[in-house]
């Protein structure tokens, strides 16, 4: 009854003049509230429905699947306060504060040079670029998450695996992340990975189709798969599921540098040491590990332990 009546409270503040909204201050943020407390109130009296029907190991560890990758949707933890914020302000401002509110925006952003808070980086400056080896510190951390540090040549990259589904490969010079299914006869040989696309530095960039051709026939890729509402196996929706992996590559790769962007925000390159960048860096990569692995299970991923 409190989420009905709250839903039709939205509904009718939504159909208000500007000038009768004024009269309710703060009304979607309280409705917002109500409905989100009996939500999770509703959710947890029903959790086990959701322990019924989601798949789970020997271990009972869910079993992540291919459509995970484009699914559950990475997010630097940054952005999602912000977004948080930036809706409940917005239900707060009236018609008479609006005005008074972005003069004070405009003062903000003149005192401080855009250039500054939101730099993007887009290449690792010192961490695993060409001809150097990764600090102590790192090794330790890439066993705890499960990854493993590739290297070909003068190029370093790290590699997670997720179950038997999918697989992400990690870049640092430029900063880029692939996420592609998961091509067991490649994993259980030593030979180079088949699919594979050389770029200039040295790059093996994998294709968008590895693991999903028509012509292999492993377990994996006759097993079915869900994607934007259609389900078939691997090879059958072969060029669906490239897009989509496509799509979650772009949102990893700005969950990847959005991290890196931290470690020279509101700093000069020239007063630190290439060590002190290394450490930022390998900091930066931590975190974004971290994400994945919190993000692809559920918040219940446990650091593997020597």
């Amino acid at each position: 009854k409190k989420m009905r009546a709250s839903t039709k409270a939205i509904l009718t503040y939504c159909g208000l003049t500007a000038e009768e909204k004024t009269s309710f201050p703060g009304s979607l943020k309280k409705c917002s509230a109500i409905l989100k407390e009996n939500l999770l109130a509703l959710g947890k009296d029903h959790s086990y429905l959701f322990e019924d029907v989601e798949e789970k190991d020997e271990d009972g560890n869910p079993i992540i699947k291919l459509e995970d990758a484009w699914n559950k949707h990475l997010q630097y933890a940054d952005e999602m306060v912000v977004q948080s914020a930036a809706a409940v302000e917005d239900d707060d401002i009236t018609a008479e504060d609006e005005p008074a509110n972005k003069r004070q925006k405009t003062d903000e952003d003149t005192s401080t040079p855009p250039a500054e808070t939101n730099r993007m980086v887009i290449s690792a400056r010192v961490l695993l670029t060409p001809g150097r080896k990764p600090i102590s510190k790192l090794i330790p951390e890439l066993k705890k998450k499960s990854a493993f540090l590739i290297k070909n040549g003068t190029v370093s990259s790290i590699r997670m695996e997720f179950g038997t589904a999918f697989e992400m490969t990690i870049y640092f010079k430029p900063l880029l992340v692939t996420i592609r299914a998961m091509n067991k006869e490649a994993t259980a040989t030593t030979a180079p990975i088949r699919d594979i696309t050389a770029l200039s530095g040295g790059i093996q960039w994998p294709s968008l189709h590895q693991g999903l051709n028509a012509g292999e026939t492993t377990d994996v890729n006759t097993s079915h798969v869900s994607v934007l509402g259609v389900t078939g196996t691997r090879a059958t929706l072969a060029p669906i599921i490239a897009k989509q992996l496509e799509y979650a590559s772009a949102q990893a790769t700005h969950v990847l540098r959005k991290c890196f962007a931290a470690t020279v925000n509101g700093k000069t390159s020239s007063s630190e040491s290439d060590f002190g960048i290394e450490i930022a860096e390998t900091s930066a990569l931590i975190k974004f590990m971290k994400i994945v692995r919190s993000t692809y299970h559920n918040g219940k991923w446990v650091d593997v332990e020597d």
